[in-house]
């Protein structure tokens, strides 16, 4: 994505771009607080939180600085920083509620199964069947689905990682070594 600025803070872009420490300072001391107190109040995080992704927030903008990311949309620095930073602070928000809901399960999974000795039993032998189909699998898969799945990396990173084309080709592979896996399954299923 390419931004653009008005004319100071292009003048201010091209000076971070060229290493200048004292305007990357400026923009750090000039946004933090207000960039605290707005995370503060308008997500309900503590101090901390909101500083640790003040601080993300602004190592992101140097970084889009200094590859050249960012020089045609009209925004201000402060207004860019604080996109990158709802951002930043939406995406822990989903990931955390991802977390919550997934322990929930696991907490019922784990009392029914208390309950039910034969649901564990049949649970242990699936939970065994799918390990060893899953060492069945090639590296490639093996590798994409633990990225995917244990990782909880995004299909983007994915690509990168896995050296694939584009995220289209990672989702694809994914798609296709589930359906390997779903097919051992069936066919140790069927065999007893």
């Amino acid at each position: 994505m390419k931004v653009s600025f008005r004319k100071s803070e292009k003048e201010l872009i091209a000076k971070i771009r060229g290493g200048n420490t004292k305007a990357m300072e400026n923009v750090y001391l000039q946004n933090r607080s207000e960039f605290v107190s707005w995370a503060e109040s308008k997500f309900g995080i503590n101090y901390e939180d909101a500083l640790d992704h003040y601080q993300d927030t602004v190592t992101i903008f140097f970084e889009q600085v200094m590859d050249g990311r960012i020089t045609n949309v009209s925004s201000s620095v402060k207004t860019y920083l604080f996109g990158i930073g709802k951002n930043r602070i939406k995406q822990q928000f989903d990931v955390s509620s991802r977390q919550e809901k997934h322990m929930e399960g696991l907490a019922e999974h784990y009392q029914f199964l208390a309950q039910h000795e034969d649901a564990a039993e049949a649970y242990e032998r699936s939970r065994t069947q799918t390990q060893t189909m899953f060492e069945k699998l090639g590296d490639n898969c093996k590798e994409i689905l633990k990225l995917f799945y244990f990782d909880k990396r995004s299909m983007s990173e994915i690509a990168k990682i896995m050296n694939h084309k584009s995220e289209a080709v990672s989702r694809t592979t994914k798609k296709r070594c589930l359906e390997k896996l779903r097919a051992g399954s069936k066919e140790t299923l069927a065999d007893g």
